[in-house]
Parts: C-alpha cells; structure tokens; sequence
C-alpha cells in the first residue's frame, strides 16, 4: 500500500529540497512542530522511500564537463526501450527523460570540450530506434544549479 504523505510530511519535504542540511531542530521551529515529530516523520518518509537519498548538488561549471546540452529525440515506434538501452552505455549521457508531445525521449549530455559533445551526438545518431533529434547546449543557469 503506498504511503500517504499529508500537508506536514510535504512541508519537510519542501524543507529538505532547499537545503538537504537544516538540522532538525530548525525544521521543528519553522513548522511549529516537536523535534521529535519531524525525526519520526523523516523516518518514516525514508523507510516508505519517498526520500531515497541525500545529495549534494554541485555547481555545473565545477567539473571537467562544462559543455552541456539536450537531445530532444524522435524514436523509431516501439523501440524508445531498445534506444534507451543503447543510450545508457554512451558515457556523456548524464540523463534520459522519457517526454510528451512532438519528442519521444530527452537526453542530457555533459563533455569536457565542444568536441566530445560532437562526439556524442555521432554516438546517439548511430543508436538503432532513433529517428531524429534535436539539440540545444546550455548556456548558463539563471535558477538552480
């Protein structure tokens, strides 16, 4: 039976999504609950697995990947799975999104150089199942990471 998460467990949620190290004890002031409560809470929320995990998210210029990009695809019908598969195994795709609408998946793409992303896109042009894609670098992040 799935867990269900009431207005409390979303405002912990919300908390940690801002900032995956507020302790505790400030959780418990901002939403006017016991410290105890908002461990119990957490526990659960963890052994339920909403919350999977906590992450420390990195500036995007930090590591050798500065080139990023996405990679709007059209697959061939009933092969999105097969495609996915072979995507997984190219190296630069940090994510796949399965999407709606004129595109079947999205991938990200992360290089060190504007030739590894050409590289890339050789490598998911050849993918078996894709059709066709489009692709868009990032240049710069106005919100979030």
């Amino acid at each position: 039976m799935a867990y269900f998460v009431d207005a409390k467990d979303q405002a912990i949620i919300s908390l940690l999504q801002k900032d995956g190290r507020m302790f505790v004890q400030d959780m418990a002031k901002v939403l006017n609950l016991t410290r105890a409560t908002v461990t119990k809470r957490m526990a659960k929320l963890e052994a339920e697995g909403v919350i999977t995990g906590y992450t420390a998210v990195v500036r995007n210029d930090f590591f050798d990947k500065k080139i990023r990009g996405w990679v709007m695809i059209v697959a061939v019908p009933n092969m999105e799975e097969e495609a996915i598969a072979q995507m997984k195994l190219i190296t630069e795709i940090s994510k796949i999104y399965t999407t709606n609408g004129k595109w079947d998946l999205t991938a990200e793409i992360r290089a060190s150089d504007l030739e590894g992303f050409d590289r890339a896109l050789s490598k998911i042009r050849q993918v078996a199942g894709i059709e066709t894609t489009e692709t868009n670098l990032l240049l710069s992040s106005r919100i979030g990471a």
